[in-house]
């Protein structure tokens, strides 16, 4: 047990044979604290019975443990419990004109991701585009908080299949990002990675393998050449060149791919075989080339 926690479970004792007022924010500190999570959960909702049922309420603590409490639940993927208070902390802040508006869009998004972890889509984009008009009303538009906001809506549109709307998405995120190098190069290869992937499912070889060089250039910059991520990088390169009956060049990156994979500490058995298998699928495939 950490000391922060003994010093607020010390507290707790003390305050409660003191001012209830004051228990609120000490189950929510200790909430926050713990490191076990079915015990905070337990300190949050605790906190949130006492606020709501003494008065006046601190509607700040109020929205902050409601939103830990959601985070905590989309941790666990227990998803319905996650809505329900993603919810209530938006509900408090749509009930208050004084409100900052760009928490409530944080908000939207935060629960347009709980309903594409349960892949309610149509509902997600929903929440996606209010928080999106939220944020156009309220930040310049080349803000680098709209790019999340962005690839939700990018990676929801992949998700149904609407392919144009996913890429112009993800190319609104990707303006943003190249605006606010060199800092988010990461951000960069992750973008130019989903935008690839589309373009695969539109069976676009070529504008997906341009996607994905610009992505495994970047990464190989940023990366020792042996990291566990150049080997995703080498696989899809491997798939946009398949596409493009480009057999020998995909095998020679699966190749690259399984030789990283073998090079880890811990070898990812399940996806090891997996790039095996399809190393032996482009063998006979330029076998009969």
């Amino acid at each position: 047990m950490s000391s922060d926690t003994s010093n607020y479970e010390a507290l707790l004792r003390k305050t409660e044979n003191e001012q209830l007022e004051e228990l609120a924010s000490v189950y929510h500190q200790l909430g926050c604290l713990v490191g076990n999570s079915n015990q905070a959960i337990s300190f949050l909702q605790q906190s949130i019975e006492i606020n709501l049922y003494y008065r006046p309420t601190d509607y700040d603590l109020l929205y902050l443990t409601y939103e830990h409490l959601g985070s905590l639940f989309s941790q666990h993927a227990d998803y319905n419990q996650a809505l329900k208070y993603n919810r209530r902390a938006l509900d408090l802040d749509l009930h208050d004109r004084e409100a900052n508006q760009l928490r409530i869009a944080n908000r939207y998004n935060a629960i347009g991701l709980i309903m594409k972890a349960q892949k309610n889509y149509k509902e997600a984009l929903k929440h996606f585009h209010d928080a999106l008009q939220i944020q156009l009303q309220n930040i310049s538009p080349d803000d680098l908080s709209l790019v999340a906001t962005y690839s939700n809506l990018g990676s929801t549109y992949r998700s149904l299949r609407e392919c144009p709307s996913a890429i112009e998405y993800f190319e609104r995120s990707l303006e943003i990002i190249k605006q606010n190098l060199p800092q988010q190069r990461a951000l960069l290869v992750y973008t130019y990675n989903k935008i690839g992937s589309v373009f695969c499912l539109m069976r676009d070889y070529s504008k997906a393998l341009s996607c994905q060089t610009k992505a495994l250039h970047i990464q190989e910059d940023l990366l020792p050449l042996n990291n566990l991520l150049l080997a995703t990088r080498h696989f899809n390169m491997a798939i946009a060149l398949e596409g493009l009956k480009r057999f020998e060049d995909a095998f020679e990156h699966v190749t690259q791919a399984v030789n990283i994979l073998k090079q880890t500490d811990n070898p990812h058995r399940r996806k090891l075989s997996h790039y095996q298998k399809y190393l032996n699928i482009l063998r006979k495939k330029k076998q009969l080339k």
